[in-house]
Formats: structure tokens, C-alpha cells, sequence
């Protein structure tokens, strides 16, 4: 065997170094392909949680467009004691209150010349959704049929829009706003804020609301 034999092929060094080296790309591959699933499961999960509030904030939105008017809610001796509270506070459009306790009750169309009460309110971090039976006639039955709409609330917020006053919180007594007192010139809009529970938790997603 001559030197130019000897030294043909790999060392055994060289081949521990080789295969370490791959280890270490597979490794790194590994570990690149973990991190791009996670961060779409992340992303996912982010996409999927926004729905559920974009679906939530529709759904008070149109709760609040089929809200009883006038012709159907005249006056507070046609009112529900539920929408019957609250009336120290700013005048809210017909078939609407708001308590920071309740939450948000509604009177709503529900078709056919029916009517139903309906509340949204905050419990355990969870916003819920209750609805009564649907009926021709006053008093309309409680809201005893309840849903989870979303999870991870924090808190919720309404807010009314008054033509020259500007947005009113309708929990304020009606003597610091004397020009929201019964009988001032109608609402024409309604704010709904959610606030999510974790690091943002102060910064609310809003739905405005023009009032019919």
C-alpha cells in the first residue's frame, strides 16, 4: 500500500464532525419548524377569539336596531320593571337600560309582530346573552334562556350620544346633565365597549350604534 492509498476516504474524525454537524441542522431545522406552528396556532387562536367578538358586537348591534319603540313602549307605566330602573339616571331610548350591575336590557322585535326582553350581562369573565319567549302581549316574559357569547371579558360599557351634549354615561344622575332630563330632544346614538381580560385589558373594542 502506498501513501496515496493511505490517505483516501474519511478520517473517523471527520465523519464525527460531519454527522454532528448535521445533528445540529436537523436540530435547528427542527426547532425552526416548531416555532413557525406554535406562532400559527397563536395566530389562529387570535383570529378565532376576534370573530367571536366581531359576532358578539353584531349581535348587540342588532338586538339594539330591533329595540322597542315608542309606538310599542310609550311611557314608563307600559315599561317592564326591569326597564322601569335606572330612570334617575340619563333617559334612555324606549326598550333600552342600562346598569353597570344588569347590564344591558333590551325589548326587541322578534318577528311576526312579536316582542321578547332580552339582557346582556358580565358574569365570571363571561359574557352572556339571555332571551325570553317571544309574545304579542306586555308583560313580556323574563329572559330565562341564557348563552356564553364570549370568554376572557373584563368589563362592559355603554355609553349614550346625545345631539348637543355629546356622549353621556346613562348611569349619571340626571342633575349633573339637566339638559338630558326627560323630555330633551331624543338620543341618536348608542356606544357598547368590551373590554378583554390580559395585557390590553384597558383597551376596549366599541360598537356605535345609530339609534332608528
Amino acid at each position: 500500500m502506498n501513501a496515496t492509498d493511505a490517505q483516501q476516504g474519511f478520517t473517523l474524525i471527520e465523519v464525527l464532525v460531519a454527522l454532528t454537524l448535521m445533528a445540529l441542522i436537523s436540530l435547528i431545522s427542527w426547532r425552526g419548524l416548531e416555532t413557525v406552528q406554535h406562532t400559527g396556532e397563536r395566530l389562529d387562536e387570535r383570529a378565532e377569539e376576534t370573530l367571536s367578538l366581531l359576532r358578539a358586537l353584531s349581535q348587540i348591534e342588532r338586538d339594539i336596531l330591533l329595540h322597542a319603540g315608542p309606538d310599542i313602549l310609550p311611557g314608563l307605566a307600559a315599561q317592564t320593571p326591569a326597564l322601569r330602573s335606572a330612570q334617575t339616571g340619563v333617559q334612555m331610548p324606549p326598550g333600552i337600560t342600562w346598569s353597570a350591575d344588569t347590564g344591558l336590557s333590551l325589548v326587541r322585535s322578534a318577528g311576526d309582530g312579536r316582542w321578547q326582553q332580552l339582557r346582556w350581562y358580565l358574569n365570571d369573565g363571561r359574557l352572556f346573552r339571555a332571551t325570553g319567549s317571544p309574545s304579542y302581549l306586555l308583560p313580556l316574559p323574563q329572559p330565562d334562556t341564557t348563552v356564553v357569547v364570549l370568554e376572557g371579558v373584563r368589563a362592559l360599557s355603554v355609553k349614550v350620544w346625545h345631539p348637543t351634549q355629546g356622549w353621556a354615561d346613562p348611569s349619571q344622575k340626571v342633575s349633573a346633565r339637566p339638559l338630558l332630563r326627560p323630555g330633551a330632544p331624543d338620543l341618536t346614538g348608542l356606544e357598547v365597549a368590551v373590554y378583554r381580560a390580559g395585557p390590553a385589558s384597558d383597551q376596549p373594542y366599541r360598537k356605535v350604534v345609530l339609534l332608528p
